[in-house]
Formats: structure tokens, C-alpha cells, sequence
């Protein structure tokens, strides 16, 4: 009998009111920035470990543009969302839900 393959989400941060996400990657470091939606622009920034042979994913988020201007991608939200940022195993996921009620 097989056993199912489980896997572990490792939660690296959660953030409010996100407009706008920056992944971006200098030397031999990846990030990803989040900034706030809003007047003032405030961020928040996760190193992702030096070296890794990561990949980042973006899932189930609304936005109104992605502009690449390499080595770095902005993706601009449809408003204010709750970015959650997980860690499965060598790969890191971005998952937004938008905090507006739909009409």
C-alpha cells in the first residue's frame, strides 16, 4: 500500500492591506516585498534563503497589471488584500484574498 505524499506548508509571513508585490532576485538572493495600499507606502520585505534553488509562486490573486523590469516583477492588486507567503519544501507560494465584500 502507498503512503500519500504530505506536505508541510511553512508559514513565512502574513501581511494586510497589500497593493502592490515586488519579487525580485540581486546576486544571489531572492525576495519578496509587499507594500501597503494606501497614501503612505510602507513595505515589508522576506529574504528567501541565499543560494536556494527556489521558485515562487503567485496564486489566487486579483491584480490589475504585472510589469517585469528584471530582476525584478511588480504586481500591482486590484485593491487591498491579505498576502499569506508559505514555504513548500524548496518552492515559496504567494496567496492573496481580497478583504473588500464582492457586490
Amino acid at each position: 500500500m502507498k503512503k500519500s505524499l504530505v506536505t508541510k506548508e511553512k508559514i513565512i509571513g502574513r501581511v494586510k492591506q497589500v497593493g502592490a508585490i515586488i519579487l525580485g532576485h540581486s546576486e544571489n538572493r531572492s525576495w519578496i516585498e509587499l507594500c501597503n495600499d494606501g497614501d503612505l507606502m510602507h513595505t515589508k520585505r522576506f529574504e528567501l534563503p541565499a543560494n536556494a534553488t527556489s521558485q515562487i509562486f503567485v496564486e489566487e490573486i486579483p491584480h490589475k497589471s504585472t510589469v517585469f523590469d528584471g530582476p525584478r516583477t511588480m504586481i500591482y492588486l486590484d485593491c487591498g488584500c491579505e498576502i499569506e507567503i508559505v514555504q513548500e519544501r524548496n518552492n515559496f507560494i504567494v496567496r492573496g484574498r481580497n478583504l473588500t465584500p464582492e457586490v
